[in-house]
């Protein structure tokens, strides 16, 4: 019995999909893979990310600019760290945890130190920072209780991954031996610099020793010994998931900028407690770290290592540590599904997305399934990760989903429409891909006529072309020339104009044609910047040559046009008519006179003005037209300016409205302020010098402020 055609694609559409599956799955294996999900972990943090879940009673007291100006540069005498340490044990913090390592003697007075030891000796709840070093230093006996912990170990736990080191360095014994309980504060970031899963407990020689945020959290819960039950960590009640390498994939609430975690500023501590003293109100109430975990870390600049998170490009470490004692505490972990999810996932959404483009003729029903399925795939991801914590992965399935239809497309590609390829070939010779796309979605439109739309023009010339033909031979001129309109083409392209012809050295393009584009305006302004951009590379290049100098002069408009075939019912060409074609040549030549690179008209500028840099030239009456416009100079991007030139335009503006409302004396004066920061501005230069003429000799009462520009 033979297979119907039908039947064979949806065998072989099948088959691409398994076949994608486990080329997905081998590729799930791999750390490169990895380091993308981890990218889209990120995004769900700062997408979803909510400050409010944060813990409050879990705050940061921070040596911040503020605190140096008002105590002194940091490091700050250790008896300071005493008097802080008293104020939150009579305010009732909770636990006061340094993010710090005092690992040697104060540099001034060694009793500075006796006052801080005993400070935190009476507190009893007092965290200190330890560090692992790659030197073989272990602490001293007696403080390797308070600086590692015990955990026990079934024989299917996890491994210690690579945090294993020759040594740990503890804070200085007096300070030590006062502490009850040492947490190191060393941070290994992922493989592109990013802190996202850090380990829980590190290990040097026989020495295990818990982090910063596990040796809080034992303290407040009471606990002494840990078991570590495959790739979870009994703490308490409390089990904690872990990575395969013995890592916590943190769970963010928010940053300091957020207020996720309210901040203090130490300084302001560190005044109150010695206003207390001297029996005067603090500057700040004790009652706000009543029941508080209290971090103290520094933030100034150049007194803390800035670690990048998912959140935040530059934090502070001792972010990261209050983010995992919060999770901690809590017990809202970020969870990694069963191994098989991903598996059942993948080889759902390949084989769905194969299958939608068996089930479906349309083009648009095809991408539309294939887009509902992975939109609805987010959903579930994102609704898993903000509501149950469920890390599910979304890379590599929406990826494994794109290949699939992509594969699929391709085969249909060259086994299908060879007649629509063919047609496409015809036409593509004489149009545009654009133009030849409008046509193969609508081949009605294949007739004589257009519609009337709003679209943006811009002309392009060689200046001095003449000159440059003179000097070189037919041959070179035509390779030269064939250089030039390639890379403009394509500059062009990029920005999505569509270059409706060639006239001889020049170029015509429209924007928002045949493809409407909102930005139209917007698109040719950032066109033509990047064709002056790109020719002023290719000069130097075709100057080395031997090439004459190459430069270029553009104009562009915006208006109303007539857009669509003109020609004979034998010969079609896709144009625009219309006046707007006419201002947009005539503002082309017009950079000669004005010495300057891009004219634009006046609409162009009000649509494209937010988006770019740019200031009035003249009001012309240029040839051909009866009505005058303001042209604009075309100067960059938005925000793209240096300061000095954003001044310098902010004076020109000033001196062009006060030329236009007949203040010649106020607009000399600022075009001549303007020359002397830049002699060769030739639009100040002629407005100052018909400001100093109307000045000499006043213009008639209905002078409108008109220059006819009588030449092309």
């Amino acid at each position: 019995m033979a297979i119907s055609p039908n039947h064979k694609r949806f065998i072989s559409t099948t088959a691409i999909g398994l076949i994608v599956s486990c080329l997905a799955l081998a590729l799930h294996q791999t750390e490169w893979i990895d380091a993308v999900e981890m990218k889209s972990v990120d995004h769900r943090f700062r997408q979803y990310a909510d400050p409010a879940q944060a813990r409050a009673d879990i705050v940061l007291l921070a040596a911040d600019e503020a605190s140096m100006k008002a105590i002194g540069q940091w490091p700050w005498h250790r008896d300071l760290h005493g008097f802080t340490v008293d104020f939150l044990k009579a305010a009732g913090a909770k636990a006061i945890v340094y993010d710090v390592a005092f690992l040697e003697p104060d540099n001034c007075d060694p009793e500075f130190d006796g006052v801080f030891s005993r400070s935190i000796k009476a507190a009893g709840n007092v965290v200190l920072a330890t560090l692992f070093v790659d030197d073989p230093e272990l602490p001293a006996p007696e403080f390797l209780g308070k600086a590692t912990l015990s955990v026990q170990r079934r024989s299917d736990a996890t491994p210690l991954g690579t945090f294993v080191h020759t040594g740990l360095k503890i804070p200085i014994p007096s300070l030590a031996q006062s502490a009850i309980g040492l947490g190191f504060v060393n941070l290994t970031p992922d493989r592109d610099g990013i802190v996202r899963r850090v380990p829980l407990f590190g290990q040097a020689g026989h020495v295990e020793a818990p982090v910063l945020a596990l040796a809080v959290a034992k303290m407040l819960a009471g606990i002494d010994d840990l078991t570590l039950d495959s790739t979870e960590l009994r703490l308490g009640n409390t089990m904690v998931p872990l990575t395969s390498d013995g890592r916590l994939l943190i769970n963010w609430h928010g940053t300091l900028a957020n207020n996720a975690y309210k901040s203090f500023r130490l300084g302001a501590v560190v005044q109150s407690a010695n206003e207390m003293k001297q029996g005067r109100p603090p500057f700040i109430d004790p009652s706000v770290f009543k029941d508080k975990i209290v971090f103290v870390a520094t933030t100034a600049a150049g007194t803390y290592e800035v670690r990048p998170t998912p959140l935040s490009s530059a934090s502070p470490g001792v972010l990261i540590h209050m983010a995992m004692l919060d999770d901690l505490i809590q017990g809202r972990f970020m969870k990694a599904p069963p191994w098989y999810l991903p598996t059942l996932t993948i080889i759902a959404l390949c084989l769905t997305s194969a299958w939608s483009l068996t089930f479906f003729r349309s083009i648009a029903m095809k991408i539309g399934t294939v887009a509902g399925i992975a939109v609805a795939y987010y959903g579930i991801v994102v609704f898993a990760f903000t509501q149950s914590q469920w890390w599910i992965e979304l890379v590599l399935p929406l990826g494994a989903q794109g290949v699939t239809f992509a594969t699929v497309t391709t085969v249909e590609y060259f086994t299908e429409g060879r007649k629509r390829r063919q047609l496409r070939a015809a036409f593509d010779k004489y149009m545009s891909s654009e133009v030849v796309d409008e046509i193969m979605r609508h081949p009605d439109t294949i007739a004589l006529g257009g519609e009337r739309r709003d679209i943006t023009v811009l002309f392009t010339d060689v200046a001095g072309f003449t000159g440059i033909s003179e000097q070189l031979t037919p041959e070179e001129l035509v390779q030269l020339l064939n250089r030039y309109l390639s890379a403009m083409t394509t500059t062009i392209r990029a920005q999505r104009g569509n270059v409706n012809k060639y006239l001889g050295d020049g170029i015509m393009a429209m924007f928002g044609a045949p493809l409407k584009e909102s930005n139209h305006a917007t698109l040719a302004c950032l066109a033509a910047l990047a064709m002056q951009t790109q020719l002023e590379q290719l000069r130097d290049v075709w100057i080395a040559e031997g090439y004459p100098r190459v430069t270029a002069r553009i104009g562009i408009s915006t208006g109303p046009l007539v857009v669509g075939n003109v020609g004979s019912n034998e010969r079609l060409e896709y144009t625009v008519i219309g006046d707007t074609v006419n201002l947009a040549s005539r503002l082309e030549g017009a950079n000669k006179f004005y010495q300057t690179g891009i004219l634009i008209g006046p609409k162009t500028y009000e649509l494209a003005k937010a988006d770019i840099e740019a200031r009035p030239i003249d009001l012309l009456r240029v040839k051909g037209r009866r009505e005058p416009v303001i042209a604009y100079e075309l100067l960059g991007q938005a925000g793209q300016i240096n300061p000095l030139r954003q001044e310098l335009l902010r004076i020109y503006k000033e001196g062009f409205a006060a030329y236009r409302t007949g203040r010649f004396t106020r607009a000399k004066d600022c075009f001549e302020q303007v020359l002397n920061q830049d002699p060769n501005d030739a639009s100040a230069a002629i407005h100052r010098d018909r400001a100093i003429k109307y000045l000499a000799d006043p213009p008639p009462l209905d002078w409108d402020g008109v220059f006819e520009l009588k030449s092309k």
